[in-house]
């Protein structure tokens, strides 16, 4: 059961697994609004968990996207593999290989990051990710990424030009949804 493993998850490391129950598919809906996924071929879904996100993104994706989740949770992954075969690549990973993997994948670019992800990473993961999102962005890259606690998260990611795009009140616990382009 995806959200009995989810609590255990949370139990086990609640700064890596933020939260006792998955995000509503409303809060996944919400995630990926107003992205026009007709332009849209390559995404990637930072800390899929139990693929809410991913449900939603697979939906709402052409058939020509090549979707990529990455996740560092071992537990998730055979769920996520078994869900999502044929249709998302699921890596068991840290979200700072992104650039390795997108390369050893040939991709030309990156359209959308989807993410998970908590607002406390290590400190060497968060400077290779952030900057490469720094990166993409600048180049176009659409990204997504919530938080249930703002106010903390602006310290950590000041780099990035984040704006609100969302707040999830049907999602416990309520969170806010940034977007860069």
């Amino acid at each position: 059961m995806p959200s009995a493993q989810f609590l255990k998850n949370f139990i086990r490391n609640p700064l890596r697994n933020a939260s006792v129950v998955p995000s509503s598919r409303h809060a996944a809906r919400k995630m990926i609004s107003e992205v026009d996924f007709s332009s849209i071929q390559y995404i990637v879904e930072l800390g899929p968990g139990t693929g809410v996100f991913t449900q939603a993104i697979c939906e709402a994706a052409g058939p020509q996207a090549e979707i990529l989740a990455i996740d560092l949770e071992s537990t998730y992954i055979e769920a996520l593999e078994t869900r999502f075969q044929g249709r998302v690549e699921v890596v068991h990973g840290s979200a700072d290989s992104l650039p390795d993997l997108i390369a050893e994948r040939g991709w030309p670019r990156v359209d959308l990051i989807v993410s998970g992800l908590p607002f406390v990473l290590p400190r060497e993961v968060k400077l290779r990710l952030f900057g490469f999102l720094e990166s993409v962005t600048a180049e176009g890259t659409t990204l997504r990424w919530f938080t249930y606690m703002p106010a903390l998260m602006k310290p950590h990611y000041k780099t990035l030009n984040l704006k609100k795009h969302a707040f999830v009140a049907w999602n416990l616990p309520p969170m806010w949804i940034y977007t860069v382009n």
